[in-house]
């Protein structure tokens, strides 16, 4: 007898897999201005619509601390922006933040 696993189940990994490291906006971000950028070996796509950004971290890390992808996101908005990040304004997790510019 040989041992495969149940069409629903191959299914349900093969999404899984598919959508590992996706990065899509929300839909008050869907027509926002898009951009990739690397920091400290992190790679970040951030979503730019006015003075607010979403940010999500693409790159596979393990166990990745927060407050280090946090402060590499700061820069990374910045170098994508040439804004700073408002102060305290930056909330999230290791996958996806969001945050307030402070731009000129």
């Amino acid at each position: 007898m040989s041992l495969r696993p149940a069409p629903l189940l191959a299914a349900a990994l093969a999404l899984a897999l598919g959508l590992g490291g996706c990065a899509s906006p929300s839909p008050r971000m869907m027509s926002a201005e898009k951009t990739v950028a690397e920091v400290g070996g992190s790679r970040f796509t951030i979503y730019r619509s006015g003075d607010v950004v979403e940010i999500y971290r693409t790159s596979p890390e393990a166990l990745p601390r927060l407050s280090e992808v946090m402060a590499k996101a700061a820069l990374a908005v910045e170098q994508a922006t040439g804004c700073k990040v408002a102060a305290g304004s930056l909330v999230g997790d290791a996958a996806l933040m969001k945050a307030e510019l402070a731009c000129g």
